[in-house]
């Protein structure tokens, strides 16, 4: 790209970003691999975590009764008859310096007591959660006295999202996971290549399923023992070069009929069981790729990156709408709110809003007019990752099963279905 279309490209984005922000005036990740380490026999020493916010409280006597986090993650029910006299029972979240934990981590007080009866812990996860990983391979850790975290499978209820287990004694918790496929997600260009492996943060003896009734001190991670992997797969595209717990995956030198693409591996269980960890691997450059109605791929460069203005997310950019290879056509994609991994916004009459504006009387968006209603496309958009750090990615795809090609003629307007599919993949802007 020389300098002028450079400049072309920021002046379109610039003047997509104002009119925005003038019209509407009426927030984790890179796919770094972590670095292996040598197997431990024993579980890591990790600081305690530090406090973040306030802590939920509540008087709970020998009658029993419950308490529930500020933000509705963690629950705890204590029986009739736990403690012998009436005790306050506290929630702090905390950093959750858990090597294998995920999510936020709580510190559970009173600290030190032994009840007379379990006490219920109950976790909210929800299924981005289980990027790289399985369900069978989620649990709940304590961080014991030593500093060395302590899991255990814990109770599954799918249906309400939730995992639980029963303690007789406080610490501070968090959920995990116990071997991951990393990276979970990622993205990687035309024939750019991704190494993956597999880490298992318990020993081999515990591999899967979890240990029940009695904990597990958590290792830093090691790629899992060879013996364990039965085969890597790939679907959609590319190549897989496996080497025991480690691959070298290889994109293909176009886009892929579908975008991402998966790549797995099945592990051996106990007997004949088996399980299977799956990666979603976006293939294409960065900006904004999307095609209309099954045609040819067009690649968007999005100089500005993703930029949060008036809370509103704006990735703006410019292509060329043709074979000329002139920049001449703008395209935008816009929402509204923070939205986590797994997400789906579905389209609406404003946000989230999609715009490609070639040359001419044609445009496409993300809503057709039926007589003087707005009737949004079914679809939406999908977050795989959200950032509001600087530099870090926004990363997603989005559909439109019939959106609108918005066309002037002589005597009005007409206004077509047509079927736009694309993703994204931009850095958070610095702006």
């Amino acid at each position: 790209m020389n300098r002028h279309t450079f400049f072309i490209i920021v002046r379109m984005v610039t003047a997509i970003l104002l009119y925005t922000i003038a019209a509407t005036s009426c927030k984790k990740s890179i796919f770094d691999t972590p670095p292996v380490t040598i197997p431990q026999t024993e579980g890591a020493v990790t600081p305690v975590g530090v406090e973040q916010g306030a802590a939920t409280t509540a008087i709970i006597g020998v009658e029993g009764g419950t308490l529930q986090s500020a933000d509705g993650k963690l629950k705890i029910t204590v029986p009739a008859g736990a403690v012998g006299e009436s005790k306050t029972f506290s929630i702090q979240p905390v950093s959750n310096t858990n090597i294998a934990g995920f999510g936020q981590a709580f510190r559970l007080l009173p600290h030190g007591n032994h009840f007379s009866k379990p006490v219920s812990i109950s976790f909210v996860y929800n299924t981005s959660d289980l990027e790289g990983t399985i369900p069978e391979a989620i649990g709940i850790a304590y961080q014991d006295d030593k500093g060395v975290w302590q899991g255990s499978a814990g109770v599954m209820d799918t249906a309400a999202g939730t995992l639980s287990f029963s303690t007789t004694h406080f610490s501070d918790w968090s959920l995990f996971k116990s071997l991951e496929l990393f990276p979970g997600s990622g993205s990687v260009n035309f024939n750019e290549s991704l190494d993956m492996h597999v880490v298992n943060y318990l020993s081999d003896d515990d591999l899967l399923p979890l240990p029940g009734d009695t904990p597990k001190p958590i290792a830093s991670g090691k790629n899992i023992t060879a013996k364990y992997i039965r085969e890597w797969k790939v679907g959609g595209g590319g190549l897989i070069n496996p080497s025991g717990s480690t691959a070298i995956y290889t994109a293909p030198s176009t886009m892929p009929a579908k975008n991402p693409v998966a790549v797995s591996v099945v592990l051996n269980g106990p007997g004949a069981t088996q399980y299977m960890l799956v990666s979603n691997i976006y293939i294409g450059p960065e900006g904004i790729s999307f095609r209309i109605d099954n045609g040819p791929w067009l690649q968007c460069p999005v100089p500005l990156g993703a930029v949060l203005a008036q809370d509103i997310d704006n990735i703006d950019g410019a292509v060329s709408s043709g074979n000329n290879g002139q920049v001449d056509a703008a395209v935008s994609l816009k929402w509204t709110g923070y939205p986590s991994a797994g997400t789906n916004i579905a389209w609406g009459e404003k946000f989230p809003w999609f715009l490609y504006a070639p040359p001419g009387n044609t445009a496409y968006q993300h809503y057709m007019i039926a007589g003087n209603k707005v009737v949004p496309s079914p679809g939406g958009i999908v977050f795989s990752k959200y950032s509001t750090i600087a530099g870090r990615y926004v990363m997603g795809s989005f559909y439109m099963e019939k959106a609108g090609k918005r066309t002037i003629t002589g005597t009005g307007i007409t206004w077509t279905p047509v079927k736009i599919e694309g993703f994204f993949k931009v850095k958070r802007s610095t702006l």
